[in-house]
């Protein structure tokens, strides 16, 4: 028959009993209110509760409560030490384990709890009535009957309506979930009857004999024994055989044929077997192993007898000592074994390594904070102590060992020479005040990274305390990472300052070898962490980046752009459109600039100090536009450019502005008095660019020199000579006719002239009377008086040259210059002499006569005055009377 553990546990379901205390909903709920169990077995008590507020902060179980104190904690009671346990949680169930049952643990439990509220202390009524009970097998009638019935029979009755198990001379019989057997047994001397209860075999009743007390059977001293490990047991029964014994002896149950001891390997040199026929005969095993826990049957040979029958359990255990919280700042340490030591033994108690005289009880208080070591023993068998405990003592190891590399599995082992064991390990990493918590004895990076470098510790916790281990520092070892580079200083970088560019780079170890390059792929000279500008210059400007290096990798960084300011350089000018620069084109001025940041002003110069402020240019761009270029612009020109830093000026360019020929004039040499027969001088002068090249001159509107030079001269001037003069000047780009000028010597005037004038005098004499006459006279003076004046205020005593330009030839000789490239207007101008010094000279306007003319422009002639000769040479008097005095002639222009 198999071994049967023992402390079975029988969980009894049952209606649950709610006891309600007082009307703001406290209670206690217990699963049920009364229970009967057999004596050696386990059970389990359990209960939940209600409260209204507030925290449990204490709660237990008691049989015993005394007036005016506290009930008495079932875990306090020595006469439970080993046998109870607590289970659930403070809020909900609460579950009371008693094992290793006897009849004095029969009694009413009840479960309190106590709440940090006032008056918060509550205790469930009526509680759960336990009662503790063997088997019995009754035997009736007693006497003189041919068959008896038999009763297994309990003090209670036993719940959850076990099924019944019975025996006959040490053979299992029948079950049956009714206590009594099924048939009555015939009355005889020699069959001996047993009961158990399923699931509990080892707890069976002791055999009765039908009749008489002859009947074969086997009765132990005890159902159970529980002895400690190392030390020396005796197993005893008394046994009588209805036939005669052939043989005897002492076997384990859980084998599968029955087995002397005495010959089992296991237990050579151990075993003994001692006492007589119908006397205590005892089994004794020596040095105790834990393997020898076991059923232990007695057999013999005789007629009708088997060997299923239930023997003595034996129990082999070691001491321990629990740790238990108690009141606030106190522990419990209560000797334990794992089955209830036989024949209650006295306890000792050392503490590191000394006895305690002080008590003899499994349980013993100390200080939460007692750091002390302690174990337990039993009395006569001081050898056989338990094990010490003791709070951690606490280490820390890393693996692999050596250097630790990202990426790599890591892993941190928390080692702890504990009693009892840990059973909690918290790991810290310090990381500035705060710390990160993980539970485990190991804690394992599996790729470990940089971010896990840093200083770890752990704490292993049991229930004698809590001990931190050493700092240990784990250093990751990686290759260059984030590397960036900086600017120094930060802001806008200005030509010819000093400039720092800075590698940063995160490694472990750190960087031992910077490289920097260009953007372009050039690598640039230094290996150092910084590269410096000393003088940085705008060919400095470009995206930099730099490569970090150790052992375990290298890494680039990203670019950053290094833009260098620097004011204005190579300003210049140039011209649109290139070449030739003719009057009246669109000409524009660029000045040109390197810049950085680019210029934002630009201010023109012409060389002779004249600011060119144009307010469509000089901050919106770099241009300067003469939309209808003039002759007056030509000139060196120079832009200055500004962006914030400083200026640039530009060399200086020439603006050479060509144009047909203007201010064609002929001019007269000498000036002064001309003699007929003297030698004359006309020079023709024109403003033009490029200069003149050709000129034609032209006599009385007719060429007659073409390709002849500036100045024309009369060697000797004849009155055929006489008449108006101009010329044509050509360059490049056109030409332009001067203003005619008439020359007439004063000798050689017409007939006609004067008899034109002679008749006006007749007439005036003939028309006027003397009064008519005298007034005439009188406006002459004042018209003679008002010339003089006006001669000697401009000439001297030369008479005055006047020259009159016709408002009405002016429009179409514009007209005309528009149609034609080459020949301009010509004007024309009266020429006015003077005979003697004080001799008036009348000034006749010049009249013009708009008609039309294909091939002739304008004529305007201008006045132009001769001194006649002097006393000396004067003519003679026929020729004064005619020549009374200078006339001046306008030439008719016919266009």
């Amino acid at each position: 028959m198999a071994l049967r553990t023992a402390g079975s546990v029988l969980v009894v379901f049952l209606w649950s009993v709610a006891v309600v205390l007082g009307q703001n909903v406290w209670s206690v709920t217990y699963t049920t209110q009364s229970i009967c169990v057999l004596e050696g077995s386990t059970v389990e008590l359990s209960c939940s509760i209600r409260y209204p507020s507030g925290t449990v902060t204490s709660t237990y179980w008691f049989t015993k409560w005394g007036t005016g104190v506290e009930p008495e904690d079932l875990g306090q009671n020595p006469e439970y030490a080993g046998r109870l346990e607590y289970h659930g949680d403070k809020k909900n169930g609460h579950n009371l384990r008693i094992t290793d049952l006897r009849e004095s643990d029969s009694a009413t439990y009840k479960f309190r709890f106590i709440t940090d509220q006032t008056g918060g202390k509550y205790t469930g009524d009526p509680g759960v009535t336990l009662s503790v009970t063997a088997l019995q097998v009754k035997v009736t009638p007693q006497q003189f009957s041919v068959y008896k019935t038999l009763t297994c029979s309990t003090t209670c009755t036993l719940t959850d309506n076990p099924t019944y198990i019975w025996y006959k001379n040490g053979q299992h019989l029948d079950e049956s979930t009714s206590p009594q057997y099924k048939d009555p047994v015939s009355s005889n001397y020699e069959d001996s009857y047993s009961c158990a209860v399923k699931g509990h075999e080892d707890l069976h009743s002791p055999a009765v004999c039908v009749q008489g007390q002859s009947c074969s059977r086997v009765t132990y001293t005890k159902r159970r024994i529980c002895v400690l490990k190392g030390s020396t047991v005796d197993i005893s029964c008394a046994y009588v055989g209805y036939y005669s014994t052939t043989s005897t002896f002492w076997f384990r149950s859980d084998k599968s044929t029955p087995e002397d001891l005495t010959r089992d390997p296991g237990y050579t040199g151990r075993v003994k077997y001692t006492g007589t026929y119908r006397g205590p005969f005892t089994l004794r095993i020596t040095d105790l192993r834990e393997e020898d826990s076991a059923e232990y049957r007695f057999t013999f040979k005789t007629k009708k007898w088997g060997h299923s029958f239930p023997g003595t359990t034996l129990s082999v255990t070691g001491l321990q000592v629990k740790v238990t919280p108690a009141a606030e700042g106190q522990k419990t340490l209560t000797c334990i074994t794992t089955c209830t030591l036989t024949d209650n033994p006295t306890y000792i108690w050392y503490r590191n390594g000394q006895n305690v005289q002080d008590t003899s009880s499994p349980m013993y208080s100390i200080s939460s904070e007692d750091a002390d070591s302690y174990y337990c023993a039993v009395k006569g068998h001081d050898g056989l102590s338990s094990p010490a405990v003791y709070k951690p003592k606490t280490s820390v190891s890393v693996s692999p060992s050596g250097e630790i590399v990202e990426g790599s599995s890591v892993t941190l082992t928390c080692s702890s020479d504990a009693n009892p064991p840990v059973d909690k390990y918290t790991w810290y990493k310090k990381n500035g005040g705060g710390y990160q918590s993980m539970t485990g004895p190991q804690h394992v990076f599996n790729q470990i990274q940089s971010s896990d470098t840093g200083e770890y510790y752990c704490e292993a916790q049991n229930e004698m305390g809590t001990d931190r281990s050493r700092t240990m520092n784990m250093d990751v070892k990686y290759g260059p990472k984030s590397t960036s580079v900086s600017v120094s200083p930060s802001g806008g970088i200005v030509e010819d300052s000093s400039v720092t560019l800075t590698c940063s780079s995160d490694a472990n170890p750190p960087v031992d070898k910077y490289t920097w390059y260009k953007k372009n792929g050039a690598s640039l000279t230094g290996s150092e962490k910084t590269y410096n500008f000393t003088t940085i210059s705008s060919e400095d400007s470009g995206e930099y980046y730099c490569e970090a290096e150790n052992k375990y990798g290298r890494l680039i960084s990203s670019s950053v752009s290094v833009d260098v300011q620097y004011g204005p350089k190579s300003t210049s000018v140039s011209v649109s459109p290139s070449g030739e620069i003719v009057e009246d084109s669109s000409v524009t001025l660029t000045c040109s600039s390197d810049a950085n940041p680019p210029v934002d002003k630009y201010t023109w110069y012409k060389k002779n100090g004249v600011y060119y402020p144009s307010t469509t240019y000089m901050t919106t761009g770099p241009h300067l536009v003469f939309n209808h270029i003039k002759s007056s612009v030509t000139g060196e020109y120079y832009c200055e450019a500004w962006n914030g830093i400083k200026t640039g000026r530009s060399e200086y360019i020439n603006i050479n502005v060509r144009y047909k020929p203007k201010n064609t004039s002929v001019s007269v040499s000498p000036s002064g008095e001309i003699v007929e027969g003297s030698s004359v001088t006309l020079t023709c002068s024109s403003d033009a660019n490029p200069p003149v090249d050709k000129y034609i001159w032209y006599f009385q509107n007719k060429t007659f020199l073409n390709g002849f030079g500036q100045m024309y001269n009369i060697s000797k001037f004849k009155s055929k000579d006489n008449g108006h003069y101009h010329c044509e000047a050509w360059n490049g780009r056109g030409s332009r006719n001067s203003t005619a000028l008439m020359i007439i010597l004063p000798g050689k005037q017409t007939s006609v002239l004067n008899a034109a004038a002679g008749i006006i005098v007749v007439v005036l004499v003939l028309i006027l009377c003397l009064s008519g006459f005298m007034w005439f006279r009188k406006k002459a003076s004042i018209s003679t008086s008002d010339t003089r004046d006006i001669s000697e205020n401009v000439q001297g005593d030369s008479s005055p040259v006047y020259e009159n330009v016709s408002s009405m030839a002016m429009a179409p000789t514009a007209t005309k210059t528009a149609a034609t490239v080459i020949q301009d207007d010509v004007h024309y101008a009266s020429v006015h002499f003077s005979r003697f010094k004080n001799q008036e000279v009348p000034l006749y306007s010049t009249v013009q006569l708009h008609q039309p003319q294909k091939q002739d422009e304008d004529v305007q002639y201008d006045a132009v005055k001769f001194n006649l000769p002097s006393a000396a040479n004067r003519p003679t008097a026929a020729q004064a009377a005619e020549e009374d005095s200078s006339v001046l002639y306008s030439t008719v222009n016919k266009p």
